[in-house]
């Protein structure tokens, strides 16, 4: 609810000052994704607990779980920093990030791609 507000309010004071503005109107989008990404951060602790219980219920190692969230992490990141670079007419540096946090992405699961061809290999 508060981030619904936060993000509503924060919409509306960019829009009033993109006419006469610009400059200060990315400003308040840019701070206000901040603050959004700080309200959500408590999440990041249910993600947690549910790795922990994902690993007392199912015996889940670490190297199953970390690598998604990681991925997750690095899409939600990279897609938020290229909208903020779209908002403020930066196509090609929106482009870029994008491409980056795909390869981070891509970095982040080599240790669950190794692990999956090991245990394909062992199958074999």
């Amino acid at each position: 609810m508060k981030t619904g507000g936060l993000a509503l309010i924060s919409c509306c004071a960019a829009l009033l000052l993109r006419k006469t503005n610009p400059e200060l109107s990315f400003a308040v989008s840019a701070a206000s994704v901040c603050a959004l990404l700080i309200l959500t951060l408590p999440l990041a602790k249910a993600l947690n607990e549910m790795r922990d219980t994902m690993r007392q219920l199912y015996g889940m190692e670490d190297a199953y779980v970390v690598p998604v969230l990681k991925c997750c992490a690095a899409s939600l990141l990279a897609r938020t920093a290229a909208d903020l670079c779209r908002e403020a007419s930066q196509s090609a540096a929106a482009s870029t990030v994008e491409l980056m946090g795909v390869l981070c992405a891509l970095s982040c699961a080599m240790p669950l791609i190794r692990s999956m061809l090991k245990t394909i290999g062992e199958l074999l």
